[in-house]
């Protein structure tokens, strides 16, 4: 059986209308893809286009998991001025490097270089194509004489390694300390409740039928069901009685 993952963005701005959508968490958007991480941001860019050619305008922002927090995506969002409440995803070699990171350098755009803490530059030596990163090196003579170098890195000279969309995920990173993030990742646990309701009510751990052309079938059935368990539970709400008046 070929494996698939749903994305549901339930996006929110401040109209009444999608603010309505929200906190009812109707699904307004499915999309199936490939089981590959690659997949899903290129699923959330396709709904997030759609819901804005729905809605006439740009969403104010996305929530979503650190799966999502890659620098492309970041980048993506940042051109249509859409805020990314997301952690960014950084790969193992840099959560587990004790060596000082690209926060603690200060760049300088008058020579393309970086400063780091003590004062020595950095310079340019060209493009990573495949980390898809700018290398910025200093040199074994000024970093071997510093003081911090058993802090700031284990090799001869520091390599500094700057995503080609860093400008993106500093602005994710920078976000994530504050109340608007927190209460945002607070929201979105409203939609992650829909991927359990999708598991454990609906039975919706396999796929019934083979291949990908026959998967959005059965993940439209899906939401749809999700859809009208809301609407049946919305229409039963008792209304408040007409007081006529003489």
């Amino acid at each position: 059986m070929e494996k698939a993952e749903q994305t549901v963005d339930c996006l929110w701005q401040s109209g009444k209308s999608c603010a309505s959508l929200w906190e009812a968490r109707v699904i307004v958007g499915v999309q199936a893809t490939a089981a590959r991480m690659s997949q899903e941001t290129v699923a959330a860019q396709d709904m997030l286009t759609r819901f804005t050619q729905w809605q006439g305008r740009e969403p104010e922002s996305v929530v979503a998991a650190t799966t999502y927090g890659n620098g492309e995506f970041l980048q993506w969002l940042a051109d249509r001025s859409i805020t990314p409440y997301m952690r960014t995803r950084d790969n193992a070699l840099r959560k587990n490097n004790p060596g000082y990171g690209p926060e603690r350098f200060t760049y300088q755009p008058e020579s393309n270089s970086y400063r780091c803490p003590v004062g020595e530059q950095l310079n340019y030596v060209g493009l990573n194509v495949h980390n898809r990163a700018h290398a910025y090196i200093g040199s074994a003579k000024r970093c071997g004489a510093c003081p911090q170098k058993a802090e700031c890195t284990s090799g001869r000279y520091k390599y500094l390694a700057i995503h080609i969309h860093e400008s993106a995920r500093q602005r994710a990173r920078e976000l994530v300390n504050t109340p608007a993030f927190a209460q945002a990742q607070r929201q979105r646990k409203k939609v992650e409740a829909l991927f359990a309701e999708l598991k454990n009510q609906i039975g919706l751990r396999r796929l019934r039928l083979r291949r990908m052309k026959f998967v959005p079938e059965q993940f439209f059935l899906a939401a749809v069901a999700q859809n009208i368990k809301r609407l049946v539970r919305f229409l039963s709400q008792p209304t408040e009685p007409l007081t006529v008046t003489t």
